[in-house]
């Protein structure tokens, strides 16, 4: 009898990361927080402060804040070179504005069961022999 990969299917009831995080610094605040780095060593390898990489990620929140340090294109370069963060960065990016909402989310969960019951079409004689 030969083996079938069997495919686990996951549902996944998570709101997209557009709408967890307003923003990419909101975003990059989350990562900084949940990285396997520290943030002091996070900051550490942006050559700058905790303290100040923590401003830079809350500048704006508030819409009557002044602050002018904010997190800038540089920022970003440093802090993707220290924590290769680079994945998901970019997923995030790709679902804000390469997801086409409702819409495209409803798109690729229809290409994705079809995908599905293709596979099952397949694996299924093969399962129905071995029982």
């Amino acid at each position: 009898m030969t083996s079938v990969p069997v495919s686990q299917l996951t549902l996944n009831f998570e709101p997209a990361l557009p709408e967890r995080f307003k923003t990419l610094r909101a975003y990059l605040a989350h990562r900084v927080n949940v990285h396997s780095k520290p943030a002091k060593t996070i900051a550490a390898g942006m050559d700058m402060s905790p303290s100040m990489l923590s401003r830079k990620l809350t500048a704006g929140v508030d819409p009557d804040d002044k602050d002018t340090q904010r997190f800038n294109c540089d920022d970003l370069e440093a802090y993707l070179a220290e924590t290769g963060d680079v994945a998901a960065v970019m997923e995030y990016l790709a679902a804000k504005f390469m997801g086409g909402g409702d819409e495209g989310r409803r798109a690729r969960a229809i290409s994705s069961a079809e995908r599905l019951l293709a596979e099952l079409s397949r694996v299924l004689p093969t399962l129905k022999e071995g029982a």
